[in-house]
């Protein structure tokens, strides 16, 4: 039966979402990715030596701050932020085909220069490898800026399915929720991208994976693959917890404390690093006078988010603050549930509600796989409770940040908030669940009809959607 799960679980993710993901990268008009077209230019940037990106002394116009970003080719970034041929210079009456064709035909500038990307300018570069390697290719055989573009996203892709293939193949248990989790609608969307999460989703799954099992070589590996998430998202620096409390045989507590500071230490630093050479303020608008929760003066005014400020707020009310996401923020779970599940587009698409409810009903299904299907060997109270915390926290920090950053000064809410953020979540389930046998395994294949009804439905049902909105 195991032999046959696995055998299933892979051929599902490589004939129902890998294919999904390929015609994504091939179908979605390019900039209709969240934060897509800063992706590229990140990755442009590190095809020519750039690891990090840079303050400028300009003013950025929107924010009224100082800029960041990188120096990248603004040809390249033109088309990857307008892949629609929305702001083509065409009669209104042009078609979708005539639109594309603008965006597909901008041309390469002639030489390098500042492309102000102050958010993504924050990212370490690794994720950022396989698209690069693959925009260089293309820029070498000749392809012109769109298609340099798409063949950045098979960069991605490629190594999506890699990792993802692993992930389902050598985990010891949670295999359906790991299929779950690498065929969401919205992590097929990132998968077809440059947007580096679909990459980290797998990374996630992958490195979970790993700890599944009670050998030394998978734990180091896992453990190389948590820091390398941390590393590319700081708020996830609580998974230190997970390889510092996993027992594995003949690993003792110093190397369980060598792992964790192997999760945790490179993140910190690139995060010190990123604070004094790129950090600048996130949010763009007009002028506005801080929010309740501000301790100083309520007549200073503000055109931006500044962390400094933010973090004087935190100090000053750390209790509120931190309980924000269960206040402030409890109205909007279910738009945060919808987009863990798929809002596709630039967050404008939405699936049919039916669909959602397929979905959600899919992953309790494998959620329920899961504790039916108890640990292989005993794993002790403190690894789930280690799990508990680490997503606990991850999802604190994810609601810290976006406050640091997208949220206005002293605001008693949080801005920015997205649900993808939370996607590399749900692997950590497979070390937290499934302590209990509750029906006979014979009964095991009732909990594959829900996420294989899903998977199928969305195969049917998405490439309509990117048809519909982008090409009529």
């Amino acid at each position: 039966m195991r032999l046959s799960e696995r055998r299933a679980v892979l051929a599902c993710f490589l004939i129902l979402v890998v294919p999904l993901a390929v015609f994504c990268a091939f179908r979605v008009p390019l900039g209709q990715v969240p934060d897509e077209g800063p992706h590229v230019v990140r990755a442009d940037s590190l095809l020519h030596g750039e690891i990090m990106g840079h303050r400028v002394a300009r003013t950025n116009p929107d924010s009224g701050a100082q800029d960041a970003g990188f120096t990248a080719n603004v040809g390249l970034a033109y088309a990857a932020s307008f892949g629609t041929g929305a702001s083509a210079p065409l009669p209104p009456s042009a078609t979708a085909a005539e639109r594309l064709a603008w965006a597909r035909g901008i041309p390469w500038s002639p030489s390098r220069s500042f492309v102000s990307s102050a958010n993504t300018a924050a990212y370490a570069p690794p994720s950022y490898v396989p698209a690069a390697i693959a925009l260089g290719i293309a820029k070498l055989s000749g392809a012109t800026p769109h298609w340099a573009a798409i063949a950045a996203r098979f960069g991605n892709l490629v190594v999506f399915t890699l990792l993802g293939s692993l992930a389902l193949a050598c985990t010891q248990r949670g295999r359906l929720l790991l299929l779950m989790t690498l065929g969401l609608p919205m992590t097929v969307w990132l998968a077809g991208s440059v947007n580096q999460d679909g990459l980290l989703i797998a990374v996630a799954s992958l490195g979970v994976a790993l700890l599944t099992r009670v050998d030394r070589r998978s734990f180091w590996m896992g453990t190389a693959l948590l820091a390398l998430l941390a590393l590319q998202k700081p708020p996830f620096l609580p998974l230190l917890l997970l390889p510092l409390t996993r027992s594995v045989t003949g690993l003792g507590w110093r190397s369980r404390v060598a792992a964790a500071l192997i999760v945790a230490v490179p993140g910190v630093l690139w995060s010190l690093a990123v604070m004094h050479w790129v950090s600048v303020p996130l949010l763009p608008g007009p002028t506005y006078h801080p929010g309740p929760l501000w301790p100083g003066d309520p007549h200073l005014t503000f055109r931006s988010s500044v962390a400094a400020a933010q973090m004087r707020v935190i100090l000053t009310h750390p209790l509120r603050v931190a309980l924000l996401p269960l206040t402030a923020q409890a109205t909007h779970f279910a738009t945060y549930w919808r987009q863990v599940l798929g809002v596709l587009g630039d967050l404008t698409i939405d699936l049919p509600h039916w669909l959602y409810g397929l979905w959600s009903v899919a992953l309790l299904s494998a959620l329920a796989a899961l504790v039916n299907r108890p640990s292989a060997r005993p794993v002790g109270p403190w690894l789930p409770l280690a799990a508990a915390v680490a997503m606990a926290g991850s999802a604190e920090l994810i609601f810290l940040t976006q406050y640091m950053t997208w949220t206005p000064v002293g605001a008693a809410r949080v801005d920015g908030v997205q649900g993808r953020y939370f996607i590399p979540m749900l692997p950590i389930l497979l070390l937290l669940l499934g302590r209990w046998q509750i029906l006979p395994p014979r009964f095991n294949w009732i909990s594959w009809i829900a996420p294989l009804a899903a998977l199928i439905v969305s195969d049917a049902v998405i490439p309509g959607l990117i048809a519909s909105n982008y090409y009529r």
